[in-house]
């Protein structure tokens, strides 16, 4: 079997959500004789690498795969490689990295597609910045251009992340159906890991609804997706989702469990974004016990992860429930 078979039977794979055999295929075509099929090998494997959050492994990849596309001139493949890499720092929450990466992925792309994928990545740039219409205008230009070329994985993907800014919005009915039409495109796709991220955004809209047993049995469908596929992180972003629900419950020993583990993944594969809403809703959760060292602790963890991302809004909000804790410490006068 040639390498470029290699990779194809792998990209089916990773798409099922069975990245171990994915990762396998991908290897099998480093050993190609072409140069070029070394290096989209190796971005495969360093996709591979970051769905399972192993960002050090992934960048890795990514560097030697560079490498072979700048010596051998392949503009379409570092484009590939250079959003790639950016998606690494944005996990990461190195956001001007992030912006230069997708910046230079924006200029040598030459594929529509590809410029989809690009603008989509910084329209999540934007969001987490606060400023909801550039990316409004990033995700639903990236939309079109999917629908154009008939990529619906991508169109799947916009119809995602604009689901997500309608809930920071609080546009509950329009997340929910951006979430729903994003489902149908994914799962006539077969995307398991795509699935799951959905299921747990879509959590959120059932917790603003006060449907907390609903937001539960989807964060639970969503860790067992992500446990099947080996992916720590998303498995991480479930737990954070379902600890926050389960607060909403009232089931605050359950809810502090979930968070906890949330914080030890997020720590450990260095995502600031998590980090930071999974101590916030563990602050809020210990509130709960009347622990206010304990919270007070957390929400400074969160405001520090949070200042690091830039994210205004969020700085704000957890500043104010910092100034009522010290408040609530001091007592009346």
């Amino acid at each position: 079997m040639s390498g470029s078979d290699a990779i194809r039977n792998g990209e089916m794979s990773e798409l099922a959500g069975d990245l171990l055999d994915a990762s396998a295929a991908y290897e099998s075509a480093v050993a190609d004789a072409d140069p070029l099929v070394i290096a989209d090998a190796q971005f495969h494997l360093g996709r591979v690498s970051w769905k399972q959050g192993r960002y050090d492994d992934a960048v890795q990849h990514y560097d030697t795969a560079r490498a072979l596309a700048v010596q051998h001139n392949s503009q379409s493949l570092r484009a590939r490689i250079e959003n790639g890499l950016g998606v690494i720092h944005h996990a990461r929450g190195e956001l001007a990295q992030a912006r230069a990466s997708y910046s230079v992925a924006l200029e040598l792309a030459r594929d529509e597609t590809q410029r989809g994928r690009v603008l989509l990545n910084l329209g999540a740039i934007a969001n987490i910045e606060g400023d909801l219409e550039a990316a409004r205008r990033d995700y639903q230009r990236s939309r079109s251009i999917f629908q154009k070329m008939g990529y619906q994985r991508g169109e799947a993907l916009s119809l995602h992340n604009l689901g997500m800014l309608y809930a920071d919005e609080e546009r509950w009915d329009e997340a929910d159906e951006s979430y729903r039409l994003c489902l149908e495109l994914l799962e006539a796709e077969g995307d398991k890991q795509m699935i799951a991220k959905v299921l747990l955004n879509r959590s959120e809209v059932s917790c603003a609804r006060d449907r907390f047993d609903e937001a539960v049995s989807n964060c639970d469908l969503a860790i067992s997706i992500s446990s099947q596929v080996g992916d720590e992180v998303e498995r991480g972003e479930a737990l954070r989702w379902k600890g926050r629900a389960l607060r909403l419950m009232g089931q605050l020993p359950a809810a502090q469990k979930a968070l906890t583990e949330a914080i030890r993944i997020a720590t450990r594969y260095q995502v600031k974004l998590l980090e930071a809403e999974a101590s916030r809703d563990l602050g809020a959760a210990l509130l709960g016990f009347a622990d206010i060292p304990g919270a007070t602790k957390r929400f400074q963890q969160a405001l520090a992860a949070f200042e690091t991302l830039g994210a205004q809004r969020e700085i704000a909000q957890v500043r104010a429930e910092l100034g009522g804790l010290e408040r609530r410490s001091v007592g009346p006068e």
